[in-house]
């Protein structure tokens, strides 16, 4: 994983992109890999669905996608 964003940061990149089902796949079927997780203070302690952005290891395409 890339370095970690400010919430900010994050949103601003999230919200450009596609969103991509877990697990799905780009160009092949190699697996996404995740490159920026949502920042934590974004969701509280409680609730476990976060968002992250994932990247196509060949073509290098990103996505959104559940966490």
């Amino acid at each position: 994983m890339e370095k970690k964003l400010t919430l900010t940061e994050y949103r601003s990149l999230a919200y450009t992109l596609r969103p991509i089902k877990p697990l799905g796949t780009c160009c092949s079927n190699v697996l996404l890999e995740t490159i920026h997780a949502e920042p934590i203070e974004s969701r509280p302690q409680t609730r476990g669905k976060r968002n992250c952005i994932v990247q196509c290891p060949e073509c290098k395409k990103m996505y959104t996608s559940k966490y």
